[in-house]
C-alpha cells in the first residue's frame, strides 16, 4: 500500500510550528494532486456503498421519521425492513454515492494540498499540521456540498411525501424556500465538518503510527487507523450533525411563535424534548457504521494511491 506524503515522516508529539514562513511566501503554492483526487473519489464511492444502510437508520432516528421516536437502532431497522424491504436501506443512494465520491475527492485533494502548503511554510509533521490541513478540507467540502447533504437527508426521511428522486427534492426545496433553502443547516454542517475532518486526519496519522509501533503491517495499520479516525470524526461533532439533520428536511419549519427555526431553536427543542441525551440520539448506529466505512475509505485510498494513475 502506498503511503501519502503526510505519512512518510514519523509524527512528532510536539505541536508543529512554521519555521520559515517568510521565505515560504515567495514559493508557489502546491497545487491539487490528480492522483489524490482520483484516489479520494474511488475511496468515497466504496465507503458510501458499504455504509449507506446504517446511515439511513441513523438519519431516521435523528429525525423521528416514520414514527420511530422511541425505537432503538435494531427496532428502527426492523421496522424499515418490514415497511419497505431491503431497498428501503438504500433509498437515496444515488446522490450520496455521487456526493461521497466528490466529497472524498475534495477532502483528500484539499487536505494534501493544504498539508504541502503548511510544509512549504515550515510546519513540522505533527498532529497540529494534520489537524489544520484536515480542517481546511472539511470547511471546503461543507461549503461545496451542503445542498447535496440536504437532498440526501430529505430522500432518506421523506419516502411517504412523494419525493421520487433527488431532482424532485431539490426542485421542491427551491420552490418553497428559494435557492438559499438548499443551504438549510449550513451553519452546523460548516462548524461540524471543520471540527470533524480536523480530528479525522490527526487521529488517522496518530493511530497509524501507534499501530505500526506494535509491529503491524501497512494494511492492518490502515484499516485500524481508518476505523478509529472515522469514529473520532463523528464523536467530535455528532450533536451538530443531528441539528443539521433536523433542519434540512423542512427548511421553512417554524416554532410555536411562527418564527423560522434556527440552529439554536432546534437545539432548544431537542433539549426540551429529551434533554442532553437527545443530542446523541442515533450515535450508536453512526459509530457502528463509522469504523468499517472509514476503514474501507482509507484502505481504498491507499490502494488507489499505489496504482499507476
Amino acid at each position: 500500500i502506498h503511503s501519502p506524503s503526510w505519512l512518510k515522516t514519523p509524527l512528532d508529539e510536539d505541536v508543529g510550528q512554521p519555521a520559515n514562513l517568510q521565505s515560504s511566501l515567495h514559493k508557489p503554492l502546491p497545487m491539487l494532486d490528480k492522483r489524490e483526487l482520483i484516489a479520494g473519489c474511488l475511496a468515497g464511492a466504496a465507503g458510501q456503498t458499504f455504509g449507506h444502510p446504517l446511515d439511513t437508520v441513523k438519519v431516521r432516528m435523528q429525525t423521528h421519521a416514520g414514527g420511530i421516536r422511541d425505537l432503538g437502532a435494531w427496532q428502527c431497522a426492523a421496522r424499515m425492513l418490514s415497511e419497505g424491504g431491503p431497498r428501503t436501506f438504500f433509498r437515496g443512494l444515488s446522490i450520496p454515492l455521487l456526493s461521497k465520491s466528490v466529497e472524498q475527492c475534495i477532502a483528500f485533494g484539499v487536505r494534501g494540498s493544504a498539508d504541502r502548503t503548511l510544509e512549504a511554510a515550515g510546519w513540522q509533521p505533527g498532529r497540529s499540521r494534520s489537524g489544520l490541513s484536515g480542517a481546511v478540507a472539511g470547511a471546503t467540502t461543507a461549503v461545496l456540498l451542503t445542498p447535496v447533504y440536504l437532498v440526501k437527508v430529505q430522500l432518506q426521511v421523506s419516502a411517504r411525501e412523494g419525493l421520487s428522486g433527488p431532482f424532485v427534492a431539490a426542485y421542491r426545496t427551491i420552490a418553497n424556500a428559494g435557492l438559499l433553502g438548499l443551504y438549510a443547516g449550513a451553519t452546523p454542517i460548516l462548524i461540524g465538518t471543520t471540527i470533524g475532518y480536523s480530528c479525522r486526519f490527526a487521529c488517522y496519522d496518530k493511530a497509524v503510527e501507534v499501530v505500526k509501533g506494535y509491529g503491524a503491517g501497512d494494511t492492518t495499520a490502515t484499516i485500524l487507523g481508518g476505523g478509529v479516525a472515522g469514529m473520532a470524526t463523528w464523536a467530535s461533532h455528532y450533536p451538530l450533525d443531528l441539528l443539521s439533520a433536523r433542519m434540512q428536511p423542512r427548511p421553512l419549519q417554524v416554532d410555536g411563535q411562527g418564527a423560522k427555526l434556527t440552529m439554536l431553536g432546534h437545539l432548544r427543542e431537542v433539549l426540551r424534548e429529551a434533554g442532553p441525551r437527545g443530542l446523541f440520539r442515533g450515535l450508536g448506529p453512526c459509530l457502528l457504521r463509522a469504523f468499517p466505512v472509514n476503514a474501507v475509505i482509507f484502505l481504498s485510498y491507499e490502494m488507489s494511491m499505489g496504482l499507476q494513475i
